[in-house]
């Protein structure tokens, strides 16, 4: 047996894993060069495994199950990074199947497109079991990105691959950030999902028309002032520059009826502070609370609202 045949024995699959993500502040800003904070959102995952068939290589995901061949547009960012990250794989031939289970909404502001693309090259180099690198990681990433969003900032890439909170910038080392104490959120799915790439067209028409004068600056002071109330633990004054940072947000277009629906039956229910979360148009919002307790109370109160899904992460717990 040759040593290409006996490594394919051994090597009868891979497995890849990511996590979703919140943007707690700097949804858009971000786009711009300036900073965002976000977390991960541990519950919601995405699975990949990886197998060796005979025949043609098989993509199976929530849009499409077929040959890699004759996919779709609405995963050739996932075509394009399969056959990248192969080109940096030894030993992969032709007749690897590659299945995508995920819990991650797509289209609701969770990272869903991100997460997807981790698990899957994560998934191709455990198969391979070869050492993966995290600037690898995102290079490769960035690929399917650039697909799904046009001009990713990165924010997702690093948020659905990494497990602490961060203080993102374009371009820049991210900071990671520790929490003083717990931190109690809840995050609710609006009926409609939103459209990354057309609601970020559609900020990039209003600042060209000048609608509205220095929403970027306003949202990154806000960004700003949230990354020191995150640190300091100072929750009140967290939820209060969330709420604010959603009335810009609003001012931008991009929020809906049914968002701030969920939005004002948070902040009626007790929640510190809410807002939108991700790219708006539809999605989700996100939610402050003091603790437990607040947590299930708001999350009864957002399905009662019509939340088509409602998360209860808790971060810094450990702490």
């Amino acid at each position: 047996m040759t040593n290409t045949g006996l490594r394919r024995k051994q090597i009868s699959q891979g497995r890849g894993q990511a996590h979703g993500k919140v943007i707690l502040l700097g949804e858009h800003a971000v786009v711009y060069g300036y900073p965002a904070v976000s977390v991960p959102l541990l519950s919601a995952v995405v699975q990949v495994q990886v197998t060796q068939t005979d025949g043609k290589d098989l993509l199976s995901c929530a849009y499409y199950r077929g040959k890699l061949t004759d996919a779709p547009m609405a995963v050739m960012g996932y075509k394009r990074l399969i056959e990248k990250t192969r080109e940096t794989l030894p030993l992969i031939s032709e007749g690897l199947t590659i299945s995508v289970s995920s819990t991650i909404p797509p289209g609701y502001g969770l990272g869903s497109s991100a997460a997807v693309a981790v698990a899957i090259v994560r998934g191709l180099y455990d198969f391979c079991r070869h050492r993966l690198t995290h600037e690898q990681l995102l290079k490769l990433v960035h690929i399917a990105e650039t697909y799904a969003h046009g001009n990713p900032s990165g924010v997702d890439a690093w948020t659905t691959s990494t497990n602490r909170p961060l203080w993102f910038i374009h371009d820049r080392e991210p900071i990671w950030l520790s929490l003083r104490r717990p931190l109690y959120l809840v995050v609710a799915g609006s009926r409609a999902p939103g459209n990354t790439h057309d609601a970020v067209q559609h900020v990039q028409d209003t600042l060209a028309r000048r609608v509205y004068l220095h929403p970027m600056e306003q949202l990154a002071k806000l960004t700003e002032d949230a990354r020191w109330a995150l640190i300091q633990g100072d929750y009140r004054r967290l939820g209060l520059l969330m709420t604010a940072a959603q009335y810009h947000l609003e001012r931008l277009g991009i929020t809906t009826d049914h968002i701030d629906a969920l939005i004002a039956v948070a902040l009626a229910s007790g929640a510190l502070g809410a807002k939108l979360t991700g790219s708006g148009d539809g999605g989700s919002i996100i939610a402050l609370v003091a603790d437990r307790d607040d947590q299930g109370r708001l999350a009864a109160a957002l399905t009662r609202a019509g939340a088509v899904q409602v998360w209860t992460p808790v971060l810094g717990e450990d702490t």
